[in-house]
C-alpha cells in the first residue's frame, strides 16, 4: 500500500476555483472595456467623418456662382439642356 502513490485528484478546492473565477471575471471586464473604448474611437471618428463632409457641402454651395433669375420669361426660352442645369434653393 505504500508503494502506491495518491495524485490530487480531478475537483480543485475551493479557494483556488474562487481565485480563477476572479482571474476570468477580471480579463472579461478589461476586455469589455477595450471593446467599449474601440467603438468610441470608431463613433468619434465617423462622427468626425460626418461633420467633414457637410462642410465640404456648404463649402460647395458657397463657391458656386449665383445668378438669381428676375425675369421669368427668360425660363420659357431656355433649351432642355439648360433648363435641367437649374437648381432652385
Amino acid at each position: 500500500m505504500n508503494a502506491i502513490k495518491k495524485d490530487k485528484g480531478i475537483r480543485t478546492s475551493f479557494q483556488v476555483r474562487r481565485k480563477i473565477e476572479a482571474e476570468i471575471k477580471k480579463i472579461r471586464n478589461e476586455s469589455i472595456e477595450r471593446k467599449k473604448a474601440k467603438d468610441e474611437l470608431k463613433r468619434m471618428k465617423r462622427l468626425k467623418e460626418e461633420e467633414k463632409h457637410q462642410r465640404k457641402l456648404e463649402n460647395e454651395r458657397r463657391s458656386e456662382i449665383v445668378i438669381p433669375i428676375t425675369n421669368p420669361a427668360k425660363l420659357k426660352r431656355l433649351r432642355k439642356k439648360q433648363m435641367r442645369t437649374i437648381v432652385t434653393r
